[in-house]
This record gives C-alpha cells, structure tokens and sequence, in this order.
C-alpha cells in the first residue's frame, strides 16, 4: 500500500511547471463529440459550464485497467457537493466505448460524470501520448495494488471481458479550465502512473488537500 500520501507531505509541483507542455487548438478541441452513459453526444464546449469557477478534466485510460480504477476510486472519495462552494467540478473522460460507462461507474462508485471518447478524437487534439514514453521509477499515492497484483487484476478483468474496454496503449492526462477556458493546468502522461496527484490538482484552484487513505469517501473538502 502507498503510505506517502498518509506519512510524508508530498511537495507540491508548481502549477506553471506544467503550463509549457501545452500545445493544442483549444477551438479544435471543443469541437469534439463525446457520449454519455446513454451513448448521447454532447459537444466538449457544451461541459464548460458557466456557472462553475473551474472544471478538473481528467482524461483516463481503458476502463479495465487497475491503474486507471484505483485513481478513480480515489476522486470518487470526494463528493461533488462538497466542492458546490468553490464551484468546481470533476469530470472524467475515458477512451472505452460508451457503453462500458454505466458498469465502471458501478465497479468504481464514481460520483462525478463520465464520457468515452472512444474514437479518441479529443486524445489527439490534447497530443497525449499513444504509448509509454517513460518508464515509471515511483508509486503514485493512488495506487494500492503493487504491479504485480495490478497487472493479473487487469488480465482477469480483460479475460472476463472478452472485449476490449479502450486502447491499452493510450495514455491519459489532466486539464484545468476556468468557465472563461483559461487554461490553468495541463499535463500529459508519460505512462500509466503519470497521471497528477489529486492534491496537486485541488491545489491549483487553492482547494485544501485531503486524505485519501481513507476507504471512505470525504465529505468535506
């Protein structure tokens, strides 16, 4: 079990660290279609909601791999009413076909909206890498199984499956934007355990940090 993020306070990375890997069309990217739970297609300017301050976008690889559910059990601790007064709000975005959402919802307790883009259209606007670049030299603090374990976890579930659930090769990343899409944060993910700690992501838009040992979900932020 990762024990960091319980015993040692992680250094923060400093947003703006990540701001030079960006290099995209913001307009090409909202052009994008993606599909909800029910396969209906909405436009990803149409989930850059007004009313909301900013909006963490995080962008996941195949839905059956332990990575990738172990981060979401993770985000899927926090509440979305508890972050109502900061006016954020989380959304993930996978590259599985759509109608895999509703049983990953159900498999990982995810609270917060899920979309497939399952042509990964969106993936190649953001650049985000379409194998490992690098290989991973730490733990991330989301992850609780070691590689081993993880690795026949995703075997099984691939097996189970007998369909594929998303490209095992494509690498996800992280997106911060403000209801005026400035982008606050970006970063894409050299490999699978790249992906940004949560408590980096909140501290961007200088939400407190919390305790993800927990098995149960936070109710306050």
């Amino acid at each position: 079990m990762a024990d960091a993020e319980c015993k040692i306070e992680l250094p923060l990375i400093d947003a703006m660290d990540r701001l030079p890997e960006k290099s995209f069309d913001i307009e090409a990217v909202k052009d994008c279609i993606l599909y909800d739970m029910d396969r209906k297609p909405v436009y990803f300017a149409d989930l850059i909601d007004p009313k909301y301050s900013s909006i963490i976008f995080v962008f996941i690889r195949h839905f059956l791999d332990y990575v990738t559910r172990e981060y979401v059990e993770d985000f899927s601790k926090i509440f979305p009413y508890t972050l109502e007064e900061s006016r954020t709000k989380i959304i993930l975005i996978g590259c599985a076909p759509a109608r895999f959402i509703r049983q990953f919802i159900e498999d990982t307790s995810c609270p917060h909206q899920i979309y497939c883009d399952s042509s990964r259209a969106i993936h190649t606007c953001l650049g985000f890498h379409t194998v490992p670049v690098e290989t991973p030299v730490a733990q991330s603090p989301h992850i609780k199984s070691n590689s081993f374990i993880g690795f026949w976890q995703t075997v099984w579930r691939v097996m189970k499956s007998q369909t594929e659930q998303g490209s095992p090769f494509q690498m996800g990343g992280q997106l911060i934007m403000n209801n005026e899409e400035k982008i606050l944060f970006f970063h894409r993910d050299r490999h699978p355990l790249d992906h940004t700690p949560i408590n980096e992501l909140l501290s961007v838009i200088d939400l407190p940090r919390i305790d993800f040992c927990t098995k149960y979900k936070i109710k306050h932020v």
